[in-house]
């Protein structure tokens, strides 16, 4: 029992955070508060890309929420808005990860062990290269955490550099669609996936067919 109790206690401790940092950063409360918030980053901008990092990482901590690239593309700027996104995504994804493997196998493999099996699979046959693929392909961030940690034997080394590079188009095109908005008033109306026009659109499928294109070059190289 005393082997479970500090990660139970440090997963309880990430919820509450997370549940805290999700209760003040809505996107109701985003504008009522959006002057004030710009200010904010102008007058501090290391402070504030930190707070937005923290923050961004614990959301993500819970899945199924939208948006949040959105938003930190309207408030930073495409450049900085990246950086944040990016890392503090694959942090969450490590954090998931690290968990999942070590404290939550059974439990995981217990509710999702039909999925496990193809991946399971698929990983010992391509490895990286498909992992890099799911990433790119935009299958859910924390399905694929769990199911990574859980399910597979993949090396933490691994699972980083292909979290890392795969999300970064994504979040890119994520990212970029925030700086588009005029007010985070038209966000709200009119929700985050009506901003995806035909380029965005394209250009999401596009990172999906990058490893295939990768792999082809490469088979047409020897």
């Amino acid at each position: 029992m005393k082997t479970f109790a500090k990660p139970l206690l440090l997963i309880t401790c990430l919820m509450i955070l997370a549940v805290v940092a999700l209760r003040y950063t809505s996107l109701d409360w985003f504008v009522r508060n959006d002057r004030w918030l710009r200010n904010a980053i102008h007058t501090h901008p290391v402070r504030s890309a930190l707070i937005a990092f923290a923050v961004y990482l614990l959301t993500s901590l819970i899945p199924g929420l939208a948006g949040k690239s959105i938003v930190l593309g309207w408030l930073f700027g495409l450049v900085v808005g990246v950086l944040i996104v990016n890392t503090a995504q694959v942090a969450a994804a490590l954090v998931t990860f690290l968990l999942c493997r070590y404290y939550l196998k059974s439990a995981v493999e217990a509710r999702f062990g039909l999925h496990l099996r193809p991946i399971q699979e698929h990983m010992k046959r391509d490895g990286a290269m498909y992992m890099l693929t799911l990433r790119l392909a935009h299958m859910p961030f924390s399905l694929l955490n769990y199911a990574s940690g859980a399910g597979t034997d993949i090396s933490l080394r691994k699972f980083w550099w292909t979290t890392q590079l795969g999300l970064l188009p994504g979040n890119v095109v994520f990212v970029y669609a925030g700086t588009r908005l005029p007010t985070l008033q038209e966000l709200v109306a009119t929700g985050p996936l009506s901003l995806l026009d035909g380029p965005m659109i394209l250009a999401l499928c596009g990172t999906a067919m990058l490893p295939w294109s990768i792999r082809r070059i490469l088979r047409l190289r020897r």
